[in-house]
């Protein structure tokens, strides 16, 4: 139905039914298959474990390919020196080697692996997974059972073998369509413009339940988690060694940059517009719309723009937010401010003079076209606003950095497994 030029739902059904059926079926086959292997396999190598553990010591980070893996594995490098880090994923969507070190093709033969990965291939993962780590850091949808039917007893033979789980949510992974109903955008982008989003809703929040009463440590947005170790604006890593700082000194144009993969979710479509309404008004401004391209070119883009607008409506901050900030950009997005009054109420000493400090210019459709304006129209404030928005990234990594290594959190997290 169309009214008023915005698309408020598609016709037809979301899925087939029959299609839905097959689906189903496939799937029982594999994971029968799957779960006669686990039977079979696990009592000889718990006994394995049990009587000639591997020595060294390892951590998987994955396992799918996000850019996020690449700095918690800086991150778990720099606090456990003493252990090895590999980023594990099951299919490289992207093409980016540098996102990964290891991926299922590369450790099976092709007859397991198949048309997918995700078909039988996790159960030779997770036997293969249990020998070689001591510990994994993944994120709510990165388990190695996720996409099976059989994912529900993934806490069991972690905890049965001894293995030790971090869980950190980075957006998707966490979201519920039925846990935001007080942002009608958000909503109704993740309803009607991402089918996975609706189909998988019951799932993901039945599995966060899951992780974050078994996991070792929990990290995310609050809004979605039922629980989380620790609620902090302030635990941002990136790993600012790989990402060269970059103020662009010639100023005409401004650049004004925006990652617009998801353009419904992050309100790409209204960016632009904007952008282009600024443009006609007379302003001196080049929008560049990131999107279908590889990371080095896309960090390229931010090494030259002044301005990197985030998402209009989310609510939190994004790893793109983080990386801008560090390459030399002002960060323009859109922060809930019932997460500012929660760390106000919680922490008030701290985080009154955070948000005072804190660089990141928080907008929405109202406000972000006067914010670009003052930004455009200042270029010594946009400078300014810049050299401290590196400086905050560096800052809060040091702080990571530093509170990791005095308490030893991960160590004694993952100290404990075998």
């Amino acid at each position: 139905m169309i009214s008023n030029g915005i698309i408020t739902s598609k016709m037809g059904p979301f899925a087939k039914p029959r299609k839905e059926v097959l689906n189903f079926l496939k799937r029982l086959i594999f994971d029968a298959i799957g779960l006669i292997i686990l039977l079979l396999s696990l009592p000889f190598l718990w006994l394995l474990n049990y009587f000639k553990p591997i020595k060294k010591r390892k951590i998987m980070v994955g396992t799918h390919p996000i850019v996020s893996n690449v700095h918690y594995k800086y991150l778990l490098q720099d606090s456990l020196p003493e252990y090895d880090v590999d980023i594990f994923i099951f299919e490289d969507w992207l093409g980016e080697k540098t996102y990964y070190d290891i991926s299922a093709k590369e450790i099976l033969p092709k007859y397991i692996i198949g048309k997918s990965a995700y078909s039988i291939a996790p159960y030779f993962v997770l036997i293969w997974a249990l020998r070689k780590y001591k510990g994994f850091f993944w994120h709510f949808d990165g388990a190695i059972l996720e996409r099976t039917l059989l994912w529900r007893i993934e806490p069991f033979i972690l905890d049965l073998f001894g293995k030790r789980v971090v869980m950190r949510g980075y957006g998707t992974d966490q979201w519920s369509l039925l846990q935001t109903t007080d942002n009608l955008n958000f909503k109704f982008t993740l309803s009607n413009h991402r089918e996975r989003y609706f189909m998988m809703d019951f799932k993901k929040i039945k599995r966060n339940y899951m992780w974050t009463k078994y996991a070792d440590s929990v990290g995310g947005d609050i809004r979605y988690l039922p629980i989380v170790n620790a609620i902090s604006f302030a635990h941002f890593y990136i790993e600012t060694d790989k990402l060269t700082y970059n103020l662009n000194e010639e100023m005409s144009p401004i650049i004004i940059s925006h990652f617009a993969n998801h353009p419904e979710r992050k309100g790409s479509y209204a960016i632009e517009a904007l952008c282009k309404e600024l443009k006609d008004e007379g302003y001196n401004i080049e929008y560049r719309s990131v999107v279908g391209v590889s990371r080095e070119e896309a960090l390229s883009i931010l090494d030259e723009s002044h301005i990197f607008i985030e998402h209009l409506f989310n609510g939190v901050l994004g790893t793109g937010s983080l990386e801008a900030m560090a390459k030399g950009n002002v960060v323009l997005s859109n922060i809930d401010t019932k997460i500012e009054e929660l760390l106000l109420v919680q922490d008030y000493e701290f985080y009154s003079k955070f948000f005072k400090e804190f660089p990141l210019i928080n907008i929405n459709i109202k406000t972000l076209k006067q914010e670009l304006i003052s930004l455009i129209e200042d270029k010594e404030l946009l400078k300014v606003k810049i050299k401290d928005s590196r400086k905050f990234v560096e800052n809060t990594t040091n702080n990571v950095k530093s509170n990791l290594s005095s308490s030893g959190i991960m160590r004694k997290i993952y100290s404990k497994g075998k």
